[in-house]
């Protein structure tokens, strides 16, 4: 067994996937899909805050070329997002809406026009879009499974479903594959090659006494993909500056979850209060009602219950 760093944390994840062996076994596995090539083009911890809803995630857009069983190899853009807590839908789908729309999830295809001198002119080419996330949380009952992932299918009008020999471009262009990791769920007993390497983000193995390291035992094939992933974490436990910014995360979760927890006690106090106002204005009503009915006129109900005038009229 080893101690290695959690990489459910951000300071840690973020660590793991600027290894471009690490991006291509962890992207690869998830897809299902060779990757020959990786690149981080953009990453992103966003935490945003509204009156009804906080939201931490840390987004990374990838550049890679995947090569299809056919050998023939592909550029395509991968957006890879990590939560820790439920959040919004209409937040990750900002994101998509973003990389749908942007020239950089593009190739430049020289194409020739109809003329007698063929004149070359550029067009852009979407790239498939392929979206993956991993969820600290689970998406609720009837969702148990550590992988969901689903694309666009279409049909014809009597509702069949097709199936295109070849890709195209305008489908292509317009839908994405979407992949969802639920790491509560991931097998005690991994059996399946994405599991496997899946086990190095198993919250089972977090460490009792300190939630910001896990106990996990190297796989005995020194070249397994999980292996890239162990040793990346264990390098982690033993860079000095990763554990300090790795303390300060954790400091800085803790302080929010206080912070919550204040909140929702405040919420509650003022909750409290606002009913035992109502209670206190409906008793008040009742005594004025009561005084008034056997008699007692509207300034002498005042005096008595020492408030305005005004108030006893309001509730006569």
């Amino acid at each position: 067994m080893a101690k290695v760093c959690n990489p459910i944390y951000d300071t840690v994840f973020k660590y793991l996937m600027e290894d471009e062996r690490v991006a291509k076994v962890l992207l690869g596995g998830i897809l299902n899909k060779k990757i020959v090539a990786v690149e981080i083009k953009g990453h992103e911890c966003a935490y945003q805050s509204d009156e009804n809803n906080n939201l931490k995630l840390l987004r990374f857009d990838f550049a890679g070329t995947i090569e299809n069983p056919d050998g023939t190899k592909e550029t395509v853009t991968i957006e890879l997002q990590k939560a820790s807590e439920p959040e919004e839908v209409m937040r990750f789908r900002k994101y998509f809406g973003l990389q749908m729309a942007s020239e950089a999830n593009t190739d430049a295809v020289t194409k020739h026009r109809r003329d007698k001198d063929k004149t070359p002119y550029i067009v852009k080419r979407p790239r498939h879009i392929y979206g993956i996330f991993i969820l600290g949380h689970s998406l609720g009952k009837g969702f148990e499974y550590p992988l969901i992932k689903g694309s666009t299918v279409f049909y014809d009008e009597d509702d069949n479903v097709l199936n295109f020999e070849s890709q195209c471009e305008f489908l292509k262009g317009m839908t994405y594959h979407l992949y969802i990791i639920q790491i509560p769920f991931l097998p005690e007993k991994p059996k399946k090659p994405l599991e496997k390497i899946l086990r190095a983000f198993d919250q089972r193995y977090k460490l009792e006494y300190d939630s910001k390291y896990l106990e996990l035992t190297e796989d005995a094939d020194k070249n397994s993909d999980y292996n890239v992933i162990f040793n990346r974490l264990l390098y982690a436990a033993a860079d000095e500056q990763l554990r300090g910014n790795l303390d300060l995360e954790d400091y800085a979760e803790r302080l929010y979850a206080i912070r919550e927890a204040e909140k929702e006690d405040l919420e509650d106090e003022l909750k409290e209060t606002k009913v035992e106002l109502k209670e206190a204005k409906n008793q008040l009503a009742a005594s004025i009602k009561l005084l008034h009915s056997v008699g007692i006129s509207p300034d002498k109900i005042a005096a008595q219950l020492n408030i305005e005038i005004d108030e006893v009229n309001k509730v006569l």
